[in-house]
């Protein structure tokens, strides 16, 4: 079984800066540190944490990181998870290490919805932000978790 826990960054100032250089505002870093802590709940925890290089992703994942005893420095920055296309971030989730099973991924609006939408058996509108969405898919192989069967397991978003 193949665990996907896809988070969407936390809210971020709306200054004028370079977008990716945007910065998590304190209801951002209250509402992910919240959500992650609902999220330990369930009894799911990190073998892997992904983010998009964008300050306030990266933020995101320092805080569930945080939360979870999971080593920040152990964070891997993936590019394709910034504003780079489905298809690139489908490849990096298909080339996923077969021996992480449960991976947390960190990113944007609106592929993390589209993603949470693919993935889900209900229909997903909209992550908001810190919203997180996690599923199970019945195999091994990261390969194989377009076709595979697939169990939601959480919901976070208020």
């Amino acid at each position: 079984m193949k665990k996907l826990i896809i988070i969407r960054h936390g809210k971020a100032t709306q200054s004028f800066m370079p977008d990716k250089e945007r910065f998590l505002v304190d209801k951002g870093k209250k509402r992910t540190q919240k959500f992650a802590l609902k999220l330990k709940e369930t009894g799911i925890t990190p073998d892997l944490i992904l983010t998009s290089p964008a300050v306030r992703a990266k933020q995101t994942a320092e805080i569930v990181a945080e939360v979870f005893s999971f080593p920040k420095d152990k964070i891997q920055v993936k590019d394709t998870f910034y504003f780079r296309g489905k298809e690139l971030v489908y490849n990096e989730l298909y080339a996923l290490p077969d021996d992480k099973n449960a991976v947390f991924i960190v990113g944007h609006n609106p592929l993390w919805t589209e993603l949470a939408d693919n993935f889900s058996t209900k229909q997903i509108l909209h992550l908001r932000t810190s919203g997180i969405f996690g599923v199970e898919f019945d195999t091994k192989h990261w390969t194989e978790i377009e076709t595979a069967e697939k169990r939601d397991l959480v919901l976070i978003s208020d």
